[in-house]
């Protein structure tokens, strides 16, 4: 009962945590590591992320979508890579911004994992540039998974300021679901700052699943909340593993 209670603490912290970058990743919960990518493997991964910004205008939907790159340096430390087309119609499709990110393992001490990441985005035009130092922290109890995702944003366009997300996920199998929450974030891959949803706060149901060995598949379905979160957001992802050592 204590430890139920400690998860559903935590859970509920991650709706007021302030923060940014994603850390709900299948192939990370069901292998139980912290955000850094193992040394010499490689993950290729493809996201589309699709918002309705009114459900009686189908004209105003739009669309986003990112292919990113992982790598494993060290033992302790992995490197991300984006090329990122960012939101627009939905039938419009330019890279325009990218990424870099790195990660680096701080403490692990059994099932509890703190990381360090430094990212920085670039918009293509318009010289946006923003560049973010968080922390994510997940925490293990049997089939559970607890994440609390905190942020620090800096910007040259974008306010300074903190934001979070975070989430509770639950291992059935080869599968995950999960409940997550935001507060001024993005819940899924880098993305320039902005959110999926609009409003200041957002909540999500998440389910992913390893198709095989290699090959992780996961959805988002998020609501956003406040003045202008009356859009429903929907994320899928596709990760594949390459080991190159």
């Amino acid at each position: 009962m204590k430890k139920i209670a400690l998860v559903v603490a935590v859970a509920l912290f991650c709706v007021y945590a302030q923060s940014a970058f994603a850390c709900f990743d299948t192939y990370s919960f069901l292998s139980s590591r912290s955000m850094v990518y193992p040394k010499g493997l490689l993950a290729l991964e493809g996201n589309g992320e699709f918002v309705a910004q009114r459900l009686d205008q189908v004209d105003e939907d739009l669309f986003t979508g990112n292919l990113n790159a992982y790598y494993g340096v060290a033992e302790r430390f992995s490197v991300q890579g984006s090329l990122i087309s960012a939101e627009k119609p939905r039938t419009e499709f330019e890279v325009d911004e990218w990424a870099v990110r790195g990660v680096y393992g701080l403490y692990r001490h059994g099932r509890y994992s703190l990381d360090g990441i430094l990212e920085h985005h670039v918009a293509m035009q318009g010289g946006e540039q923003v560049t973010e130092l968080s922390a994510p922290s997940l925490f293990r109890f049997d089939q559970i998974t607890v994440v609390v995702h905190p942020v620090l944003a800096l910007g040259n366009h974008t306010a300074t300021g903190a934001r979070g997300h975070g989430g509770l996920f639950y291992a059935l199998g080869n599968s995950i679901i999960g409940v997550g929450a935001e507060y001024e974030s993005n819940q899924s891959s880098a993305n320039l700052g902005r959110r999926l949803v609009k409003g200041e706060a957002g909540t999500s149901v998440f389910l992913g699943t390893a198709i095989s060995r290699t090959m992780f598949w996961q959805n988002e379905l998020i609501k956003g909340w406040g003045a202008d979160g009356k859009d429903v957001g929907f994320a899928a992802t596709l990760k594949i593993l390459i080991p190159t050592k």
